[in-house]
């Protein structure tokens, strides 16, 4: 909640998500040992968890995350798992460096509905370059975000480029509430 306090636009959650979203998110993607998950903005892990218990043996995960802090307590937490400080709009850039070239499932925490319009639609000119066919591209927006201007613009930049996207029943057990939005190439 202090880092919301602080700068809101960075951090964009007032509590970490729950374990119910995190279940959500994760829900019915089929991974394959020898496929990767990118999460962008896992903040301080609350989908990172669910990542890693979903996680087949061998399959590769890296996080890209904004905040140093939130970089190292990651690492500390999951030493098992690759983490770097970036920008999603360098998404592209940072799977290259790391040896990733198309993940299987790109899950992000990012606050899509106050970032500018230019990061947005970097963000998804990066996705356009990850995303091949058969990768999925999953998100979440609060029921009470839904309708506002950034989120909206951001799921028109999204289905002009991927197509339409499928919204889930809203989870409840969350603070506050939020759909699952899932894209798919």
């Amino acid at each position: 909640m202090h880092g919301f306090v602080r700068n809101p636009a960075a951090v964009g959650a007032i509590a970490p998500s729950s374990r119910q979203l995190a279940e959500a998110m994760m829900r019915d993607l089929a991974l394959g040992n020898d496929e990767s998950v990118l999460e962008l903005g896992p903040g301080t892990g609350a989908f990172t968890r669910e990542i890693r218990d979903t996680l087949p043996r061998g399959a590769r995960y890296l996080g890209i995350e904004c905040e140093a802090r939130f970089v190292e307590l990651l690492s500390r937490k999951y030493p098992e798992m690759e983490f770097v400080e970036g920008r999603a709009e360098n998404a592209f850039e940072h799977c290259r460096d790391a040896g990733i070239s198309n993940p299987a499932a790109i899950i992000s925490g990012l606050p899509f509905a106050t970032l500018c319009e230019e990061t947005r639609e970097a963000i998804v000119a990066s996705m356009e370059r990850l995303m091949v066919p058969g990768t999925v591209f999953r998100t979440f927006q609060y029921a009470h975000a839904y309708r506002l201007p950034g989120s909206v613009r951001f799921r028109d930049s999204m289905n002009r480029v991927f197509g339409g996207h499928e919204r889930s029943d809203l989870v409840m057990l969350n603070l506050p509430p939020a759909f699952v939005l899932t894209w798919s190439r």
